[in-house]
């Protein structure tokens, strides 16, 4: 496993690999700035709730359950409130940005013949909200949701999701490499299979 500290040095070890997979949050972009983005989305539809987006981040930081706490504390937490506002928060199109250079990387890496997939776990009506809001599928050969797998059972470190690349790109594992932020669960079936990692050790992110 090779550790970077800067998405873009990705760049740098890619010799003789051709097939360049990615994690989606906070890999290549910030999931932080799409937390707050959903909660900007909730906040439309709580307009009785003064300042509640910001509440909600104050709350996220204080690593309360956001959504009931700041219901709760506003006397608002009902079941039917908080469906509403869960809803608003995944189904919500995000206003979300790659991190800077990404764009240009993916090019890049597209320009030098190399094949590019992604890989996320999540659900299914949030992370295609994401993909398109980011505009990946311009870049991105191959795109693989686990949830559509068959549910959560199917999100990393479950190997299927990497089986179903390869045969998707027609690549070797060996001539593959995975590239994530969560030490803890990204490359363990990746490493199982024979593929290179990269560890983006993301100072900013979630994990």
């Amino acid at each position: 496993m090779i550790t970077i500290n800067n998405i873009l040095d990705v760049t740098k070890y890619l010799d003789n690999l051709d097939g360049i997979i990615f994690d989606l949050d906070d890999t290549l972009y910030s999931e932080k700035e799409y937390v707050k983005s959903g909660y900007v989305a909730i906040e439309k539809e709580f307009l009785n709730i003064k300042n509640m987006s910001q509440k909600l981040w104050n709350a996220f930081w204080k690593n309360k359950n956001a959504i009931d706490y700041v219901l709760k504390q506003e006397g608002l937490l009902t079941e039917e409130n908080k469906s509403k506002a869960l809803k608003t928060y995944r189904n919500h199109i995000p206003n979300i940005h790659l991190y800077e250079g990404v764009e240009r990387m993916l090019k890049q890496i597209g320009e030098d013949e190399k094949k590019i997939g992604l890989i996320t776990d999540g659900r299914p009506i949030g992370q295609k909200n994401k993909i398109k809001a980011l505009k990946l599928e311009s870049y991105i050969k191959e795109i693989i949701i686990t949830d559509e797998l068959g549910g959560i059972e199917y999100r990393k470190p479950n190997p299927k999701a990497f089986e179903l690349m390869k045969e998707r790109l027609k690549i070797s594992f060996e001539k593959m490499v995975y590239i994530g932020d969560n030490i803890k669960k990204d490359f363990i079936a990746p490493e199982k299979l024979g593929m290179k990692t990269i560890y983006f050790k993301n100072e900013e992110g979630l994990y």
